[in-house]
């Protein structure tokens, strides 16, 4: 394995100016990468303690025209996406930030789920819940209830509709023509209407199981308070699931 880079200055100066020339090669290399592939006008000026003059890349007169034709610019066009190391970090920090949010959330949303479900189960008297515990409650059952009705309406329609054309072509035709190749696509119909059916009836059996009394103790604890989750994201439970 890799070892990791610390980033902090190399006391050592040997290893320093290894690293210095390594790093170098790489950046003119990555840099001729950049003017080659994507046809822009990029230049490199290098000042170090290992060189008495400072190194230009691709040549001086490179350098200078790049640097022309950049001072041409507005002010405005040459501040455009420009950040120093201050403004960098801030970035930085700001989408690190903005990573630790939505895993919190996402940690949040596996809790009311596991919470939600405890609760079905009897494993926890919602009597006893705080006043954020009842209202995340609130919001997982209706999110969940939603997504029931929703999957069961699917199914509903799913079960419901007609049969594929070539079904209805297969059964009007006279019995000498069917051989074994439509009696294969009939079962193949027949099997998944019949899956269809009875993932439906699956969904609204457990819908009708759901305690109730729960989301209407709920509600009820909350009828004169404001009922806004404390998540902004959706709870999303199950809804990839099939």
């Amino acid at each position: 394995m890799k070892r990791k880079m610390k980033w902090s200055f190399i006391q050592n100066e040997t290893s320093r100016k290894a690293t210095f020339k390594k790093r170098k090669k790489g950046l003119l290399k990555k840099l001729t990468e950049l003017v080659t592939l994507c046809d822009v006008k990029a230049c490199a000026v290098i000042l170090s303690s290992y060189d008495s003059n400072p190194e230009t890349w691709p040549s001086k007169e490179g350098v200078e025209e790049v640097v022309s034709d950049f001072m041409k610019l507005s002010m405005e066009e040459q501040s455009k996406k420009m950040m120093n190391q201050e403004a960098f970090i801030r970035q930085r920090i700001a989408k690190e930030q903005e990573k630790l949010q939505k895993l919190c959330e996402e940690n949040r949303n596996s809790e009311i789920q596991n919470f939600m479900f405890d609760c079905l189960k009897g494993k926890i008297d919602v009597h006893h819940l705080d006043e954020r515990s009842r209202r995340d409650l609130t919001y997982g059952i209706d999110k969940y209830l939603s997504m029931l009705k929703r999957r069961a309406e699917s199914f509903t329609c799913e079960s419901s509709s007609s049969l594929p054309s070539h079904v209805v072509a297969d059964a009007a035709a006279p019995f000498g023509f069917q051989d074994h190749m439509i009696q294969h696509h009939n079962q193949n119909d027949q099997n998944e209407q019949k899956s269809v059916q009875l993932e439906c009836k699956a969904l609204l059996n457990f819908y009708d199981q759901i305690p109730k009394k729960i989301h209407d103790f709920n509600m009820n604890m909350n009828s004169k308070k404001s009922m806004l989750p404390d998540l902004n994201q959706d709870f999303n439970i199950g809804e990839d699931e099939d």
